[in-house]
């Protein structure tokens, strides 16, 4: 049950994933420089008292928000795939379908892009990004490995294939879902069928 703070205006104080959550989101609106903790407790309908129970200041909101997009956006994927699909190919399926989703948090989605440009000028958020690409690739590159490619070949297979799922997410931004779809689906015939031996 949520907390209510005191006082003659009586507002639900949120959850400390319900801040990270919407703090993503607001990252791949407007970018990390323009996140301003009042404007974030205003569309929350919160006081910043809210916000001051979970985090110290902005910075410590930044980097939980992104400890939090690497736990949503690799860790749980990568144990849901495991949990839930015996068969490797199975697995690489649900990762590419995921990936091909129109949420703005895939590989390549406006979140992505904004926490990359935010990289370049900081040093945490360079190395979760980085860890991200690596982690995708190895969940790709190990399902590639037990359908029996050598271990190189399904490396540079996931590479490739993060990159082109990257791409073609970018790309679809202009166009319409039709397309989207059309490009998913050959996607998925050249890296699935790359299984077949």
């Amino acid at each position: 049950m949520p907390e209510v703070n005191g006082g003659s205006k009586e507002r639900v104080r949120l959850s400390k994933e319900s801040w990270l959550s919407h703090t993503l989101t607001k990252i791949g609106e407007i970018g990390v420089a323009n996140i301003q903790v009042e404007s974030l407790a205003k569309e929350l309908n919160v006081t910043k008292g809210s916000f001051y129970w979970h985090f110290q200041n902005r910075d410590a909101l930044l980097s939980e928000t992104l400890e939090y997009w690497y736990k949503s956006a690799t860790k749980a994927i990568g144990l849901a795939a495991q949990r839930n699909f015996d068969e490797p190919v199975d697995r690489l399926r649900y990762f590419f379908t995921l990936a091909f989703n129109r949420r703005p948090d895939v590989p390549g989605g406006p979140i992505e892009r904004a926490l990359h440009e935010w990289a370049r000028m900081s040093e945490i958020a360079e190395q979760t990004t980085r860890q991200v690409d690596e982690d995708r690739v190895s969940l790709i590159a190990d399902a590639y490995a037990e359908l029996g490619m050598k271990e190189d070949q399904a490396r540079q297979t996931a590479t490739m294939a993060l990159a082109q799922i990257t791409g073609l997410n970018i790309l679809s931004r202009s166009k319409g879902k039709r397309c989207q779809t059309q490009d998913a689906k050959a996607f998925l015939e050249v890296y699935l069928s790359a299984t077949v031996k």
